[in-house]
């Protein structure tokens, strides 16, 4: 039945996710791809988050994450708007948890994450967006266990490191790093579990 529910929320939230990649783009991902990665994303979260308020936050960051994504693949950047405002909230939803060593956890991964993004920055390799990206994501992320995270960061390299192939094939400078970013936490999310057995 939770499942169920979760299909039926995502389904509604994709006229929204449409709608916040338009108003930043001028352009519309296709309905039924946006419904793909939001019923997938939806699943993915019942399946792996472990009491309401990690739900609440993996969900938040999912819904921002789906339309920050397109934003970044469209005009290369991630908007602020999407993912600063979801530190706090994401932090609250942890706090709230009540579990001090999973928090520690979550904020040394989100610092480790963004200072390790933050190098890559200051060589060129990745923007300031996907930075905040990556901490936001290490903090949700590590909130299960190490190994979610560690997972994370290698799917992500595994993708970036894709994408990089064929963007020089193309003879193209530069992509956005931020879907890969993204599409390495829904990894994890699904590989976590093996990760750590």
């Amino acid at each position: 039945m939770l499942y169920a529910g979760a299909v039926v929320v995502a389904m509604v939230v994709v006229p929204g996710l449409r709608r916040a990649v338009a108003v930043a783009t001028d352009r519309r991902p296709a309905p039924w791809l946006v419904a793909a990665v939001s019923v997938g994303a939806a699943l993915l979260i019942v399946w792996r988050g472990e009491g309401l308020p990690h739900l609440a936050a993996l969900s938040l960051v999912a819904a921002s994450g789906i339309a920050a994504g397109w934003i970044d693949a469209y005009e290369r950047r991630l908007p602020d708007v999407l993912i600063l405002p979801l530190f706090p909230a994401v932090a609250a939803f942890l706090v709230a948890a009540g579990d001090g060593d999973r928090l520690l956890r979550a904020a040394a991964v989100a610092a480790a994450a963004m200072v390790l993004f933050g190098i890559a920055c200051a060589a060129g390799q990745v923007g300031y967006g996907d930075v905040k990206l990556a901490g936001l994501l290490g903090m949700v992320l590590a909130w299960s266990d190490w190994e979610t995270a560690a997972v994370a960061l290698a799917a992500t390299a595994f993708i970036g490191g894709g994408q990089a192939v064929v963007a020089i094939a193309l003879g193209r400078k530069d992509f956005p790093y931020g879907p890969a970013i993204l599409l390495g936490a829904a990894s994890a999310l699904a590989l976590g579990p093996l990760a750590g057995s």
